[in-house]
């Protein structure tokens, strides 16, 4: 990897992300004004997503982001993104807000970067692990807090949750990105902390070859994986019920 000074990369992680990102952003939500006018925001989280994910795959292959790195440094941008969108789509009467919040999904890449780069604290398996903890918070929140208020009568943990149901059109957007927050969440959970059991080790023969080898499961890890397994099914019995 080519040497830069600290800031000096952190300013081109910043840039290269907020600009492709903002960018997949504004074509995907230009697409979805033509096939789906009134409905943009699953085509914004959509772009938003995709270009997170492109922004480190180009990084890495500048060499910006070292390649044991980058699914960290996406998965943290990633967190930082969906809890951006969670403020911006209840907040599009206030647009002075919308730009400065999405400038923090690339000061997020930057700093993560720098963080997992220079702070070996942690095993790569425990980054995920924590990382995974952050993904199913959302859900997790979501479906404690009503459990207490609609089967316990408590409804202090769900009030935050009223109250932006009850903003204007809050009910439509909290249905337009909550899959991306719960269900992506979730999803990326698991894979993130499932993808951590194993390693990829290169054949000493001499026809080139990879294979997987289990390392068997952290505690952490496990915690995660079967966390997310049970949020997602009772997510997933609620929606079906719902719909029944």
């Amino acid at each position: 990897m080519k040497k830069y000074s600290p800031l000096h990369l952190g300013f081109k992680l910043f840039f290269t992300v907020s600009v492709i990102t903002g960018g997949m952003i504004l074509l995907f939500s230009l697409a979805g004004h033509f096939i789906s006018p009134g409905n943009l925001i699953p085509y914004c989280m959509s772009g938003g997503t995709i270009g997170i994910f492109f922004s480190c795959y180009y990084l890495v292959r500048r060499n910006h982001i070292k390649k044991e790195d980058v699914i960290a440094v996406s998965v943290a941008s990633l967190i930082a993104f969906d809890a951006i969108s969670l403020i911006v789509v209840f907040n599009f009467n206030k647009p002075i807000l919308i730009f400065p919040s999405f400038l923090l999904i690339g000061l997020t890449t930057a700093a993560s970067n720098w963080y997992f780069g220079t702070k070996k604290i942690m095993s790569h398996s425990k980054t995920f692990g924590v990382l995974g903890i952050f993904l199913i918070l959302p859900a997790f929140y979501f479906i404690i807090s009503s459990i207490l208020k609609f089967k316990f009568g408590i409804n202090g943990p769900f009030d935050p949750i009223e109250h932006l149901l009850g903003l204007t059109n809050g009910q439509a957007n909290f249905n337009a990105v909550s899959p991306f927050v719960f269900g992506g969440g979730l999803l990326l959970a698991f894979i993130i902390n499932l993808f951590a059991q194993f390693r990829l080790t290169k054949s000493t023969s001499s026809t080139p070859s990879f294979k997987i080898i289990g390392k068997g499961f952290h505690p952490l890890n496990l915690i995660v994986v079967l966390i997310s397994c049970s949020l997602s099914s009772i997510l997933l019995t609620y929606l079906l019920l719902e719909n029944n």
